[in-house]
């Protein structure tokens, strides 16, 4: 049975004609376990079956037949009702909803002798039989139920038969469906026959059939069959047929031939039969009608031929959907016969006759009777619920409105809106909306809130509209803060910030960390800077509260510090020629202060530290070089570090001395000297300038290897020649670049220059023939570019990119140089040489001043007596990456700057390539 069905089941047995409740209940269960067929038939001690109550009831009697998971027995029904007080035969719930009566190969119900009965919601079945037969049986009605016999059933047995003895039978809200024969068969001889409102369909073969039937009456009946013959009376049957839908069944061929018509009346009853107010749609094999013996293809063939069908609906006027569902502004709304004989005042589900405002009035009376077995309804729907806000928060006030789709436009005057809040609360409305607040949230879980809408006079409208939500604590109060450094306004910090939650932010507050007043902002979102005095990292914190007196604090970090000016390298310094410092070597612990405001381009004032290329010549010792800014203690870490008759360079970057100046101490022996300014870092904004701030790759690149043609040709360089080295991808936004520049395998003696533009005459790297030496350099980048320039004899020359200087790069932290790694001595780590393909790790965030998160640290590394030719490569963490940082002849001490990211685990990482080596490091800064 289908859903519907039940619904018309539930809410459609006590529709019928009311009478005096003055006889007996009686009820049946079977499968009440104290039921007994000889029994009182009590509530407490029920009939099994309905045969027994059937035999004990008498007139006013009322039977309640429980529906259950199982079918009744079939069912002989002789008792006798007055008009006054008919026995009366109920479907009630049960542990299932249906009451079927199954006979299988014999007739499921039949009324024998029957008279005054009424049967609702009591379901007949047979799958050989005749599912419901009335004979010699008066005024009895059948309604709200469901009638079959199968498929297979032979075409020549009716679901229904009335015999000739019978009359006063009415079939109303009736569903035939799956008949192997006809649906309905009355004989000769029988009188009175209504059938309303009923359904006949899914896949019978034929419909209604009356011979010799004086009064029936067919109203309101929707008839779908699978090879036309919907309606057939003939033999002197008189009666009438109006308000039905003919129309073939979902099965689109018919294999018997010469397919009837679907509406037949002979000639022998043509003069008696009313036909009008239906609607035919026939086979394309069919026909229309079969009128006293004549075909009518259409309703208006009959009309001219016939009279009859003056208000017939037929294929030329609609396509009726096999779903027998109406839609809007079908021809079959409002066009029916309001006093068709037999109609009822509503359709198959019990639904009332209403007239849509939207379709032309063609039927008689009020015009609000539709075609067919359903009723079209008022499509006023409530869709849902709309809230505000938009979720619903624990203490604060939600407003509910029904979202209503009235396409009818029904006047809502009076009407009311039941809403329940789905905690319990209930409220009732007349303006559509409602609102509550919600004293405790859902958790996991969900609240659903639903409304109905009711008519003044009680009837509803639509059916329930919901929305289904989760109630929360109100969000926030939530701080949100982020800091950063435009290196175009060095030791600035530029932080955004957020202010979000429900309740209005009442104070919103930033402290700097560097013990200046608190700034006071406001706006759910915005920006403020501040300008510090020295560089370094502070915590930022942002302290917010609201109306409601919630707070919340946010902490961000914010390093600050000066910005770069990549400068065309300039030589300062040059003891050989009295460059910068008298023109003599610098003696055993001796110092050469160099001023450095001023000069090769550096400004005279707002500089904080400078980057220089510092190299040894001559020297009568090995010894070892320490830069520092004047004015301050000298520390115990070292810059650049050589023997006797060797020439070393190595890039340092140190802070300037408030004096402008700052101090090369020599440990030993005499040396001259020579320093190359390459930048400076700066804290003050400068117009026009390309500041800039260090981008540290995440894993240094190769760019350049001429052993491989890794960037260039295979092949050593030749003397007096340049190359050009295309940097990695991006690298064209780039305003300098920190590189590892080594040269190797001379023929010669000779240097390197690396530049971008014009060639400066100062150098970056010093060779001997044979040697491997290498050096960080910090050089100017165009459009993603650099130069290296060869001095000497033939030369492999390897780049290896570690960083580059952009314009939204990070702020450069210098700090006073540090040894947080002397293998030596076991500071940082154990005291004893590095082995072949080993590997320090070091931790290096959050010591010595670093901050936790500090992306990359600058570091004089350097590699000291390896046991054989060998070199360093240090990194962040991952994989080895094939560079190199420091090469290393056997027993060779050199050091070598390098920009190193830090590991996600606050620690770089140091790998020794071959044999044993003693290495140092010293932390020079750092970068945010």
């Amino acid at each position: 049975m289908t859903p519907a069905v039940l619904a018309v089941l539930v809410s459609g047995l006590g529709a019928g004609t009311a009478h005096a409740d003055t006889g007996t209940a009686l009820y049946v269960d079977n499968v009440a376990a104290n039921c007994s067929d000889t029994g009182p038939g009590s509530q407490a001690e029920p009939f099994c079956q309905i045969q027994p109550a059937a035999q004990a009831a008498t007139a006013g009697d009322i039977v309640h037949i429980t529906g259950n998971n199982t079918v009744y027995a079939p069912v002989t029904i002789s008792s006798k009702g007055t008009a006054d007080a008919p026995v009366r035969f109920f479907a009630v719930a049960g542990n299932g909803t249906a009451v079927t009566v199954a006979g299988g190969q014999t007739t499921g119900i039949t009324f024998s002798g029957a008279q005054y009965v009424d049967l609702a919601g009591i379901h007949a079945s047979a799958s050989g039989a005749t599912a419901l037969a009335f004979a010699d049986s008066q005024h009895i009605t059948y309604r709200l139920a469901t009638v079959g016999t199968g498929l297979h059933t032979a075409a020549t047995i009716p679901a229904i038969t009335v015999d000739g003895s019978s009359s006063g039978i009415a079939l109303t809200r009736d569903l035939v469906f799956q008949s192997g024969g006809p649906v309905f068969a009355s004989s000769a001889g029988a009188q009175d026959v209504t059938l309303s409102d009923d359904r006949f369909s899914g896949n019978v073969h034929g419909g209604v059939t009356a011979v010799g039937t004086t009064g029936i009456h067919l109203a309101g009946d929707t008839i779908s069959t699978v090879c036309g013959n919907a309606i057939s009376l003939t033999g002197g049957s008189s009666g009438s047929v109006e308000n039905t839908v003919v129309m073939p069944g979902t099965t689109t061929t018919c294999s018997d031939t010469g397919t009837p018509a679907e509406i037949t009346v002979d000639a022998a009853s043509a003069a008696q039969v009313t036909e009008d107010y239906n609607a035919v749609n026939p086979l394309s094999t069919g026909t229309n009608y079969d009128w006293a013996g004549t075909a009518y293809a259409t309703s208006r063939a009959l009309r001219t031929g016939t009279g009859q069908g003056v208000h017939d609906l037929d294929q030329t006027d609609l396509t009726i959907p096999v779903t027998e569902w109406l839609t809007e502004h079908s021809p079959l709304i409002d066009s029916g016969d309001a006093n068709a004989p037999g109609e009822l005042s509503t359709d198959y589900y019990g639904k009332p006759r209403v007239n849509d405002p939207l379709v032309a009035d063609t039927g008689t009376g009020d015009s609000s009777y539709d075609r067919g077995a359903m009723e079209f309804q008022d499509p006023f729907t409530v869709s849902g619920i709309a809230m505000s806000p938009r979720a619903a928060y624990v203490g604060v006030a939600t407003t509910f409105t029904a979202k209503v789709n009235n396409p009818w436009s029904d006047s809502l005057d009076g009407a009311s809106y039941a809403f329940d809040f789905g905690d319990g609360t209930t409220t009732t409305s007349s303006t559509g909306s409602a609102t509550h607040t919600y004293t405790q949230d859902s958790g996991n879980g969900y609240v659903q809130a639903a409304v109905t809408v009711d008519r003044a006079d009680g009837t509803r409208l639509g059916t329930s509209g919901f929305i289904t939500f989760g109630v929360t604590q109100p969000p926030g109060p939530d701080a949100g803060l982020v800091c950063a450094q435009d290196p175009s306004e060095p030791r600035t910090a530029s932080c955004a910030f957020t202010a979000t939650g429900y309740y209005r932010m009442t104070s919103d507050r930033i402290t700097f960390g560097d013990g200046s007043a608190a700034v006071t902002v406001t706006g759910s979102s915005g920006s403020t800077t501040h300008a510090y005095a020295t560089a370094g990292t502070y915590t930022v914190t942002q302290h917010i509260t609201d109306s409601d007196g919630r707070t919340a604090t946010a902490t961000t970090k914010a390093t600050v510090g000066p910005s770069y000016m990549v400068t065309s390298p300039k030589r300062i310094l040059d003891t050989r020629h009295g460059t910068g410092a008298p023109q003599r070597p610098v003696g055993p612990g001796r110092v050469v202060r160099l001023k450095v405001l001023g000069a090769g381009g550096i400004p005279t004032s707002g500089v904080t530290a400078v980057t220089m290329n510092v190299t040894d010549a001559d020297a009568t010792a090995s010894s070892y070089v320490t830069v520092y800014p004047d004015g301050t203690s000298r520390p115990t870490a070292s810059n650049l570090n050589f023997t006797a008759g060797r020439v070393n360079p190595n890039l340092v970057t140190v802070r300037v001395g408030s004096d402008g100046y700052v101090d090369l101490y020599n440990a030993h022996g005499d040396v001259d000297l020579i320093a190359d300014v390459e930048g400076y870092f700066t804290s003050v904004p400068r117009t026009g300038a390309h500041l800039s701030g260090l981008y540290p790759l995440t894993t240094p690149e190769r760019d350049l290897d001429t052993r491989n043609g890794t960037g260039v040709p295979k092949g050593k360089v030749a003397p007096g020649s340049t190359t050009t080295v295309t940097l990695r991808p991006g690298s064209s936004s780039a305003v300098a670049g920190v590189l590892d520049i080594t040269a190797t395998g001379g023929t010669t003696s000779g240097v390197v220059t690396v530049y971008c533009g014009s060639r400066p005459s100062t150098s970056n790297l010093n060779y001997s023939a044979g040697q491997t030496v290498s050096n960080l350099v910090v050089t100017p980048v165009c459009n993603g570019k650099i130069e290296i320039y060869n001095s000497g004899g033939h030369v492999n020359l390897i780049a290896d990119l570690q960083s580059l200087y952009t314009t939204g790069g990070g702020p450069f932290v210098p700090t006073s140089p540090t040894r947080f790694l002397d293998t030596r001595n076991g500071t940082g780590a154990p005291a004893e040489p590095l082995g072949a393909d080993g590997t320090l790790t070091v931790k290096v965030a959050g010591v010595d001043g670093v901050p936790a998160d500090a992306g990359a640290v600058l570091v004089n590394l350097t590699g000291v007596a390896p046991t054989t030719a060998t070199h360093l490569t240090a990194y962040g963490d991952g994989s080895l990456p094939n560079v190199y940082n420091d090469s290393l002849a056997a027993g060779e001490t050199r050091p070598v700057l390098a920009v190193l990211p830090v590991g996600a685990d606050g620690c770089i990482r140091i790998n020794n390539a071959q044999g044993a080596v003693n290495v140092i490091a010293d932390l020079e800064g750092y970068s945010g």
